[in-house]
């Protein structure tokens, strides 16, 4: 059974009121302490996690200049781009040319005369297809002879070379269908049949080599190649793509118009690169930012950003300043800095751009603008290379909030050392009090012993009726 504890009954006091104040003196600067030590850490981590994730954007932003194939991309614009489409490489010479669609490639299709329905039996005996000089057979036993059993046997043959099969119903009945599974003339199909003992298998045999056919099989629908004419030159193609009809251009065909020309530009992709330079200095002035607010002190309310007076952050911002001062070297060429590029350093350390001389740059010296970004020593290669160690595991972005996890860890480690000492010193002031309370228990008793002996002592005399 668990001992009743009852405090104050000798002396009167509240002696656990009394405990839980002294222990709260006692554990109160303390725990202020720690709180307010790391709620500083916890948000100086998340600076640091802000200045990290500024870096890696900043790093992303910067990978297409970093990339020397960024800068010899070259774009189409098409006249009518429901025709034609075109896909353009490096190799392509910014031109313009006259394109005219002339007939788009298509799928052989040819139907066999009309049957009852599907069920219907054609006749036994080898269908032999040959499709782009490749060839394989079908046997047609009795009982699976019908216009359904010989399509599944076609569909189903592990060696078909492209050659598809169906049943299409029409008001004169059922017609068994072989298409190719590919465009162009070279993938036209030919059928060769060897009749069985029953029915007249024959008659779906069919041959582009004869004038006439000699069975019922017609063609519905031809298979020809694609023709394009671009400035006068003819090319054809067994699909609708068109390759290497212009170096670095792959045409893809939509419509055939036959007769209409439609015109295709090909340019250096300037505007993407324009671009690209124009958010490196937008997205290095958004880092800027950031490093400014980290690291700024304010004279008027005395107060300092999270991370100003920080090592690790004033080696950032000097590693970055001295990548974007410093030249490109191996150049050979006037054009070897952001300030030639009209890219400067304004109010706060950020970028300010001259539109009219980045202008006159695009237009003049584009062909040396990859020199400038994506060689060696380029200013995206150096900064990319930079970040990825500022930012690496194990780099000084690492190290530091590695610390401050530390000084977090040890501070939970002094909270249980607190509480430790709190839960010692609760029982030190309870077992103080506690005596403190039996002692003037014991006193109180002596005095009203004493008091009453005195009282039954001959001759003594109590003034006021005591």
């Amino acid at each position: 059974m668990a001992a009743i504890t009852s405090s104050g009954i000798g002396s009167g006091l509240d002696i656990n009121n009394i405990v839980k104040q002294l222990v709260a003196a006692e554990r109160g600067p303390v725990e202020s302490r720690l709180n307010s030590k790391e709620a500083l850490i916890q948000a100086r981590l998340s600076a640091f996690g802000s200045l990290k994730s500024s870096l890696t954007n900043f790093q992303s932003s910067i990978s297409s200049l970093a990339n020397p194939d960024s800068f010899t991309k070259r774009s189409a614009s098409i006249e009518d781009p429901t025709v034609f489409s075109a896909a353009v490489t490096e190799l392509a010479a910014p031109g313009s040319y006259s394109v005219e669609v002339a007939q788009l490639a298509t799928r052989q299709k040819i139907a066999s005369q009309a049957y009852t329905d599907s069920d219907t039996s054609v006749g036994s005996g080898d269908l032999s297809f040959t499709v782009n000089g490749e060839s394989f057979s079908v046997t047609v036993v009795d009982g699976a002879d019908s216009l359904a059993d010989i399509r599944d046997a076609v569909n189903s043959a592990v060696d078909n070379s492209g050659v598809s099969a169906s049943i299409i119903n029409d008001q004169d009945g059922a017609h068994l269908v072989f298409s190719a599974t590919k465009t162009g003339v070279e993938n036209i199909v030919n059928i060769a049949v060897t009749n069985g003992a029953s029915g007249d298998l024959s008659q779906l045999a069919f041959d582009t080599s004869l004038g006439t056919q000699t069975s019922s099989m017609v063609e519905k629908t031809a298979g020809l190649d694609s023709i394009v004419i671009v400035d006068g030159f003819t090319q054809t193609s067994s699909n609708t793509e068109i390759q290497g009809m212009i170096d670095g251009v792959t045409l893809d065909l939509k419509k055939a118009l036959p007769g209409e020309s439609f015109s295709l530009n090909i340019q250096i992709d300037s505007r993407s690169v324009k671009s690209a330079i124009q958010g490196f200095v937008t997205n290095y002035n958004s880092l800027t930012t950031i490093l400014n607010d980290l690291t700024a002190y304010d004279p008027e309310t005395k107060t300092a950003g999270l991370l100003q007076g920080d090592s690790a952050t004033r080696s950032v911002t000097n590693q970055l300043r001295r990548e974007m001062s410093t030249i490109v070297s191996g150049l050979g060429t006037e054009l070897d800095s952001l300030a030639e590029l009209g890219i400067t350093t304004g109010e706060n350390n950020k970028l300010v751009l001259d539109d009219q001389q980045f202008a006159a740059v695009m237009s003049d010296d584009f062909d040396k603008l990859s020199g400038i970004f994506s060689s060696e020593s380029g200013y995206a290669v150096r900064l990319d290379s930079l970040i990825e160690n500022l930012t690496a595991s194990g780099g000084i972005l690492s190290s530091r909030t590695t610390g401050l996890s530390s000084q977090v860890e040890r501070i939970g480690e002094q909270r249980e050392a607190l509480e430790a000492r709190i839960i010692g010193i609760e029982a030190r002031y309870q077992a103080q009090f506690s005596a403190l309370d039996s002692l003037l228990g014991q006193l109180n008793s002596t005095g009203d012993f004493l008091t009453l002996q005195l009282a039954n002592l001959p001759g003594v005399v109590f003034r006021n009726g005591k």
